[in-house]
């Protein structure tokens, strides 16, 4: 019985040192520029309402979280030896997808076909928030990805508890971030520069992505 109890009680710690850890790591990962950012910068490139841009980055941080947890799930079956991958190919994949991203808008930009034409066309909502999507799921927090595997020697349900907690601190801390950012941009008068708005969004989405290929 002591011995069962003994079992129990560095079990209970274990699992409860294991959650810290992911609630920790989830906020570091998800108050990075790159998982917020963007969506601030489109949303008002696109002139999304905030109500929107709160939906599209809730929907593309559900899906970065769902990511990390299926290669969470598959690392706790076959090993460590997959997050390399995730290193080496997908984390490069989202940065050019932000890269492409920061292009098009400088291109589409410098393609207006006047000086003074004020009529904002907006780009396809649908194919940017796909990118958007893909930027993020392309992007799965590697640095949880051992807390997933240590999660799976005490049982499954240590990971689903994991995968929850990674799941609602990553979605809420960019939703609050992009809510901060949102409002701040609505505030300052930027009338000076306002032709050149979709340029300097685009040079800011493409030094995102060429620091975030670097710096990952």
């Amino acid at each position: 019985n002591y011995s069962r109890q003994h079992e129990l009680i560095m079990q209970n710690t274990t699992t409860i040192g294991l959650i810290s850890a992911t609630f920790f790591i989830a906020l570091t990962h998800a108050v990075m520029p790159n998982h917020w950012m963007p969506f601030v910068l489109i949303g008002r490139g696109q002139k999304w309402s905030l109500t929107k841009t709160i939906f599209i980055t809730s929907i593309a941080g559900l899906g970065h979280s769902v990511a990390t947890c299926i290669l969470g799930s598959i690392i706790a079956l076959i090993g460590l030896r997959i997050s390399k991958y995730a290193e080496t190919v997908a984390e490069p994949i989202a940065a050019c997808i932000l890269i492409v991203l920061g292009i098009i808008f400088v291109v589409f930009g410098r393609l207006r076909p006047c000086k003074h034409d004020h009529n904002h066309t907006k780009f396809s909502d649908k194919a940017i928030v796909i990118s958007l999507f893909m930027m993020l799921s392309c992007s799965p927090c590697v640095a949880v990805l051992p807390i997933f595997l240590a999660a799976s020697t005490i049982s499954w349900g240590s990971l689903f508890l994991l995968s929850v907690i990674l799941s609602i601190t990553t979605v809420s801390s960019m939703v609050g971030l992009t809510i901060l950012a949102y409002n701040g941009v609505r505030k300052i008068n930027l009338c000076a520069i306002e032709h050149y708005e979709r340029e300097i969004i685009g040079g800011i989405l493409s030094l995102l992505g060429i620091i975030f290929l670097f710096v990952h």
